[in-house]
Formats: structure tokens, sequence, C-alpha cells
């Protein structure tokens, strides 16, 4: 039989055990998810269209003193680059001045680079076209002949 000192003894290694236990899991669950993201590149993260909206919100407003966004990361706009795996364009509009061409806003395309592991990285910045352009040098200059045996 256990002397009831010696019971409150194996009690209290018990409880403090189990709180040891609980506090290594907790430290584990909030610390090897960014041990494991370190070795992940950017751009398959979890968030990563968020971080890379606010990546680029960064850089744009290196280039304006005073870069107040209009849109927010909320909902991103953000382009993968078909056949550049890592690669995305995000489109940023900040506030301009009353004397910019389009009416006080400026939207900004930004080619980002997230094959890094550390941070995303600005590889390009462009003030956006306000319209739709088309660039007619791209356009074929003569027409492609088919053989008439194939329009029967």
């Amino acid at each position: 039989m256990l002397s009831p000192g010696k019971g409150r003894v194996i009690g209290r290694h018990a409880l403090v055990g189990g709180i040891g236990l609980a506090v290594g899991l907790w430290l584990g669950s909030t610390f090897a998810p960014s041990a494991l993201q370190s070795s992940t590149a950017m751009y398959k993260r979890s968030g990563a269209f968020f971080r890379v909206c606010e990546a680029a919100g960064a850089e744009i407003a290196k280039l304006r003193r005073a870069a107040s966004f209009i849109d927010d990361c909320s909902a991103p706009v953000v382009t993968p680059i078909f056949g550049e795996e890592g690669y995305v364009i995000v489109r940023r509009t900040v506030e301009g001045h009353a004397d910019d061409d389009d009416g006080g806003r400026i939207t900004f395309s930004v080619k980002m680079d997230g094959r890094g592991f550390d941070r995303w990285r600005a590889l390009e910045v462009k003030r956006a076209p306000s319209q739709l352009t088309l660039d007619a040098s791209l356009l074929p200059t003569t027409r492609a002949t088919v053989p008439t045996s194939a329009q029967r």
C-alpha cells in the first residue's frame, strides 16, 4: 500500500508530466510549420497570393513616396505566368494626383519571383495601361494559305 504522502507526490508528478506534454505539443505545432515552410518555395506556401500582393505593394511604395492603395490584399489580383513556374504578375492600384492622366488612379503591374525560400523578389514594376491595348506588330502580316483540297 502507498502512504498518503507518496500518492500525492506521484499525482503531482503525473500532473506536471501532463502539463509538460501539452506544452511540448503546443510548441511543436507552433514552430514546426514555420520550419517546414522555410524549405518550401514562397509561391507554394499557404497565403502566397496575399503575401505576394503585400510584397508588390512594398515595391510600388518604393517608387512613389506616398502610396495609398485603393485595392487591398484580401482579394488580390494575381496572375500566374503560364510556363514560368513560380512567377506571377500582381496588379495594384494606387491613389494618384489629380493631374494624373487617368483621373487620379494609377495601376501598376509587378512581375514577382516566388521561387525563393525567404522572400518574394520583384523583377519588374510597370505602370499598367489604363485601357486595353493591342500591339499590332504581333499580328501576322500575311494570311495563311489553305490548300483547296482542305477546304472541302
